[in-house]
Formats: C-alpha cells, sequence, structure tokens
C-alpha cells in the first residue's frame, strides 16, 4: 500500500519521527446536518436607518425595530421570531412600499352612550388595547379615548385618527401599504369575560383592501447572491411575486446552486380562494399556511412557524402539535370545520389547530405541489418534511465525499495505489453512509429497504468525462406518522 501524505515530503531524508495530521476521517460519526437560517422579507418603514435592498443579520427584535422602524411588517415578523428562538441566524431583506401603493383601512364607529361603566377590549390583530369607560361616556369620548391608547403603542400594527367629519368614528390605517401588508383585523373581547359596556357598541366595518404589493422579482433575488438562506419568509401572495419566488427557489435547490431554501407564506382568505391559490402556486418548494382562524397577521404567522420549522433539528420528523408562540386566534365560533381543514391539506395549504385553551399549533405542514409537469396528480413532495430530508441527504453526501476524498483520483474498479477513487468504493461509501447515517438518523427506512438501495445504487465512471464519477442512489425516505387508523371490533 501506498501512502500519499499531505505535508511530508517524499525527498526527505533527515532521520527522524514525522508524523502529520489528517481530518479526513475525524467526523464519520458525526452527523452532519444543513444549518439554519432565516431570511425575513417584507417591508420597512420610513423611519427605519436600513438601507432598503441590502440585507442585514440581525440578532434581536429591538434591532429590528431601530433597522426597519418600530410597527412595521418586518418588525412584526421578528418579533414572534425572536419570542421562539434567539439562536438561529435571522437575516433581513427590507423593503420600502411600492411608489403610489395604497395602505388597507378600516372603520370603526363607536355608539352610546355609556348606560354604565366598563372596559371595552380592541383587537387590532392579535394586540389588546383595553380602554376604560366611564358611566355616561358619549362616542366620542369613547372614540377619542381608542385612539389615544392606540397610538400610545409605538409597535402598533395600524394609526388610528377620528374621522374629520364622524367625531364617534375612528379610522384606523396599516402602516405598511401593499396588499399582503395590510392583512390585519380589526375586532373586540376576544376572550372569555370581555364584553362592550352596557350602551356602548362598536361597528367594525369591512377591510378596504391596500393596492400594490412590493415587487419581489429575479433582480431583488441576485442581490442575495450565494448566501445561503435555508428557510425564506417571503409573504407576498400576488402572482406576479409568487412566480418569481418559484423559479428563484427551483433554482436554488437544483443541482448547481444546492443552496437549498423553502419559503412559508400566510395567507387568510376563503377556503375556496385558498385552495386555488394552492392549485395556481403549485410549489413543492412552499408550504401555503391557512391563517383563516388567526387574527394574528398572516405574515407574523408565517415568521413563526419558520422559526419553529427551523428549530427542529430533525429534517424527517413531523412538525404537527407544534405550539406557535405568540400567534392568537380568533373566538372558537366560526373557526375552519375539519372537512374544510382536510380539503385545504388535499390542496396543498397547510393547516394551523387551535386548542382548548387557545394555544396555537401547526396541524400539518404540507407543499403546494399536487400536480407535475404533465399536469398529472402527483404526491411526491406532499409534506414540507420529504424536501428537508432530500435536502440534508445531499448534503451529507457531498459533506461525506468532500471531506474524505477531496483531491482523489479517479480510476476503474482494480486501479492500485493511494487516493483512487473506483466505482466499487464509492458504491461501499454509498452504502455506508445509508447504514451509519441515514438510517440511525431516521431518515430512510431500515430493513428491505436496505436490500433494495444496495441492489439499485450505481456507481460509474462517465462514458464521455473520464474525471467524473456518476452516482444513482435510490434512498427509500422515512414516513410520517400523520395519520392512525383503527376499528374497534367490540364484543359484548
Amino acid at each position: 500500500m501506498t501512502i500519499a501524505f499531505t505535508s511530508i515530503p517524499v525527498n526527505l531524508y533527515v532521520p527522524g519521527q514525522y508524523a502529520e495530521f489528517s481530518s479526513a476521517n475525524a467526523n464519520q460519526n458525526q452527523v452532519v446536518t444543513i444549518p439554519p437560517g432565516i431570511l425575513l422579507i417584507g417591508q420597512m418603514l420610513a423611519t427605519g436607518t436600513a438601507a432598503a435592498g441590502t440585507v442585514a443579520q440581525v440578532t434581536g427584535a429591538d434591532q429590528v425595530g431601530k433597522l426597519t422602524g418600530r410597527g412595521s411588517m418586518l418588525h412584526q415578523m421578528a418579533k414572534k421570531l425572536f419570542g421562539v428562538t434567539s439562536f438561529i441566524p435571522v437575516y433581513l431583506l427590507p423593503l420600502a412600499d411600492a411608489v403610489t401603493s395604497v395602505p388597507s383601512s378600516i372603520a370603526a364607529t363607536i355608539s352610546g352612550p355609556a348606560s354604565a361603566s366598563g372596559e371595552i377590549d380592541l383587537y387590532v390583530g392579535d394586540t389588546r388595547y383595553p380602554i376604560g369607560v366611564t358611566l355616561g361616556d358619549t362616542p366620542a369620548v369613547i372614540a377619542t379615548n381608542l385612539v389615544a391608547a392606540v397610538s400610545a403603542d409605538s409597535d402598533r400594527y395600524m394609526d388610528a385618527v377620528v374621522d374629520g367629519t364622524n367625531t364617534a368614528k375612528v379610522n384606523f390605517t396599516a402602516r405598511n401599504s401593499g396588499i399582503d401588508a395590510g392583512k390585519i383585523i380589526i375586532s373586540t373581547s376576544r376572550y372569555f369575560g370581555e364584553s362592550l359596556p352596557t350602551g356602548v357598541g362598536v361597528a367594525v366595518a369591512a377591510r378596504v383592501e391596500g393596492t400594490l404589493n412590493p415587487t419581489v422579482n429575479a433582480a431583488v433575488y441576485a442581490t442575495l447572491g450565494e448566501t445561503w438562506y435555508p428557510s425564506f419568509v417571503m409573504p407576498y401572495s400576488d402572482a406576479a411575486n409568487l412566480a418569481a419566488l418559484k423559479v428563484e427557489l427551483a433554482d436554488r435547490f437544483g443541482p448547481l446552486r444546492q443552496i437549498d431554501a423553502y419559503n412559508f407564506i400566510g395567507v387568510n382568505d376563503t377556503v375556496t380562494n385558498e385552495m386555488a391559490l394552492a392549485t395556481v402556486d403549485n410549489s413543492p418548494w412552499e408550504s401555503l399556511l391557512d391563517c383563516g382562524d388567526m387574527l394574528t397577521p398572516p405574515y407574523v404567522v408565517a415568521a413563526t412557524v419558520a422559526a419553529v420549522d427551523a428549530v427542529e433539528p430533525d429534517p424527517s420528523r413531523p412538525r404537527h402539535t407544534l405550539a406557535l408562540p405568540g400567534v392568537l386566534s380568533i373566538p372558537d365560533t366560526g373557526r375552519r370545520t375539519l372537512a374544510q381543514r382536510n380539503q385545504l391539506l388535499g390542496a396543498g395549504f397547510s393547516t394551523l389547530r387551535v386548542l382548548s385553551d387557545g394555544t396555537v399549533e401547526i396541524e400539518r405542514l404540507v407543499s403546494s405541489y399536487r400536480t407535475n409537469s404533465y399536469a398529472v396528480t402527483d404526491d411526491a413532495y406532499f409534506d414540507r418534511t420529504t424536501l428537508s430530508t432530500l435536502a440534508n441527504l445531499r448534503y451529507t453526501l457531498r459533506v461525506r465525499f468532500a471531506t474524505k476524498y477531496g483531491r482523489w483520483k479517479l480510476g476503474q474498479d482494480g486501479t492500485l495505489g493511494a487516493n483512487v477513487m473506483t466505482p466499487s468504493l464509492a458504491t461501499s461509501e454509498c452504502i455506508a453512509l445509508y447504514r451509519d447515517t441515514w438510517m440511525v438518523q431516521g431518515w430512510v427506512e431500515g430493513g428491505d429497504a436496505v436490500t433494495q438501495f444496495k441492489s439499485q445504487l450505481q456507481a460509474a465512471i462517465d462514458s464521455g468525462d473520464p474525471n467524473r464519477l456518476d452516482l444513482q442512489l435510490p434512498p427509500n425516505l422515512i414516513n410520517g406518522l400523520d395519520v392512525l387508523a383503527a376499528e374497534i371490533d367490540f364484543i359484548r
């Protein structure tokens, strides 16, 4: 056997004992998974100090508030994200409101006067504002106090002013313009025991939707360069932005760039509209999140889900039952039914569930991919975990070969000499990788699946390039225990 040393020269004649170190085999028992990282794309306020269109790494929500303006779209996302974890690298891509865009607005009209003292519990998104009401307070007084309470909150989702012609009316305006930045709900009396004071009414009109999201196209994605952001939160649900995102994610996940990225986006619409959106999106690299039961704005829910997903160390483990800290649901009346949630999952929308204590958790995290390029039903990428598992299989394969065989030669089976890779050696290494890493981590199946992997595994020197080794690996991915069906056949 010939040993090819890295540092000890072949023409060393001075007597002595010389030993060099190699780390090629040092990490054989260490599983190196894809390092987590989250990119938040969203809007900033004019009060922010960040440069729009420039990526910045951040370490806390207060820093984001300074960079993008307190109460901005990005600041709200960051507050929930850092409420989940502060140990994952987080990056911002701040955007300015689109030119000529319009913010969403909501009007609330107060009726009265109050015939008893009490409290109005006003919810703007998931933020609660308790407003004291005294016997005899007129609608104008209540409206003024309501505006004062909201305006005192520097992190507010919406600005509030008393209407110029009707002093009993309060006009709320989203702080960022556009369609998705304005998906904010205003309501009252969320929790049991909360109710309006006697004689007082709060009539919330339908939201006047904002217009024109920022454009996140190829030129914007080009500013990201080749930096690896495994998790995206690109919050815009309009067709143009979704189409551009799909191209970018496909390219990042492709075999050349290999900087896998997966996006999370929240949507609060009717079941019918959401199912139609999933059909159009049809992306294996994205989870559309049904936020129809949430008071928390969809883009904030998406940031929370991205954080919870990134914290999970096992790429193959189902995400259901993972809690979403800080996400607030609507009251139990009017929530999605089991049948509706099942329809959404089948169509390609991920669902959330509300527990009896109000905790919001992931019910099932799926991708929107449902049909292949031939318009044929395809469940290959049904669950979000499929792509995260595949990404880690590829990553560990690359790390293994790059670490152990980074500067090796390539020869046919039977070739001798130091540092020579052969198809047989590559096959043995892949089988070892399957057994000692993929199977041990629970990413692939054992038993007959190992035999199948060994029989179908192929390694060969490329017929057109003698410096290229081609591999075909057929791993049998582990599945998630999502549904348990049982028949209880009782006897009397």
